[in-house]
């Protein structure tokens, strides 16, 4: 309880990345960064060090020396070809049509602020704010004002404020999702 951690799914198994020594249901702010390209991904909490998720198998070289070992030489092109295709597999869902804020209720749901919520540089709540269509709001979300203008500690602040988008959105479940484009182009502008 009280720890942060991402579980996200690209296409071939589960990928979990957790942070088990910040806490974070101390009622104070705090940053979280969290990135991913395909299976591989960082998570950040405030300024503790970046823990980093490299999946075994996860590059085209890691599945191509695997693969080698345990397929017949005359097989390799078509193991090549394979292979490439998988990795191409773990890209799919990195561009979304849409961003959902709240969600349905999970077993130990998000209850509190978000803030500075950027998404491949969007200001997500700056977008959710001004009704843009690529934002979809479910559950109970609100907007709730501005950046706090008063900190816990200096330290947060000074961390805070260049993350920070400038709407605050208050959520009882927080769930970010994503759905993948199907042959359209981004519509969104950073």
């Amino acid at each position: 309880q009280g720890k942060i951690g991402v579980k996200f799914n690209v296409g071939t198994d589960d990928i979990s990345i957790e942070e088990i020594n910040a806490i974070i249901n101390d009622g104070k702010y705090h940053v979280v960064r969290f990135t991913r390209s395909g299976g591989n991904a960082t998570l950040q909490v405030d300024n503790w060090p970046v823990i980093e998720r490299y999946p075994a198998g996860n590059n085209d070289n890691e599945r191509l020396a695997i693969a080698r070992q345990r397929i017949p030489y005359r097989l390799g092109r078509v193991v090549d070809e394979w292979l490439l295709d998988k990795g191409r597999q773990l890209t799919i869902f990195n561009s979304q049509a849409t961003i959902k804020i709240g969600g349905k209720d999970r077993g130990h749901p998000f209850q509190g602020q978000l803030s500075g919520l950027y998404y491949n540089g969007l200001k997500v709540l700056n977008m959710a704010a001004e009704n843009d269509a690529n934002i979809v709001i479910e559950g109970n979300v609100r907007l709730v004002g501005e950046v706090p203008s008063s900190m816990t500690t200096e330290s947060t602040a000074t961390a805070m404020q260049s993350e920070m988008s400038t709407s605050v959105m208050e959520t009882t479940t927080t769930l970010a999702t994503s759905t993948a484009r199907r042959g359209k182009t981004p519509t969104k502008e950073p």
